[in-house]
């Protein structure tokens, strides 16, 4: 199996992926993780989040079209969908998943869906609020 111990650069990454209210970018994890270890590597971030995205701990998430996020991994039916705004590139909470009506009416039909990814980017109001001043 892949090194599954516990290291403390993995908890830490564990714990800022814990307490995030959004999904992070490795730069963004790394920026929190040297304040706390300013010696590593990044390359030691990448290899730990491998892990802990084989290990089924967290998400990983295409956002801005081709950059990665992580997300710590929610129930196994939960699942989220973003909004970014274009401008300060804020990331958002969908509030809900339009897709499950979907998704029931293609398994009634007998079609299996695997997963599925949402994303809508526009301006925010912070935004918005500031163009026009």
């Amino acid at each position: 199996m892949e090194n599954s111990r516990n290291t403390k650069q993995k908890q830490l990454i564990l714990d800022i992926l814990t307490t995030s209210n959004r999904p992070m970018s490795i730069n963004d994890i790394y920026q929190k993780v040297i304040a706390e270890i300013p010696t590593i590597a990044k390359s030691t971030i990448y290899r730990n989040i491998d892990t802990l995205i084989k290990q089924n701990l967290i998400d990983k998430y295409y956002l801005n079209d081709s950059e990665l996020f992580y997300q710590i991994k929610g129930t196994s039916h939960e699942h989220k969908h973003y909004v970014i705004c274009d401008s300060c590139k804020r990331i958002f909470n969908l509030p809900l998943c339009p897709i499950h009506e979907i998704e029931n009416a293609m398994e009634k039909e007998g079609f299996t869906i695997s997963e599925h990814y949402i994303q809508i980017s526009g301006t925010c109001k912070d935004c918005i609020k500031n163009t026009k001043k």
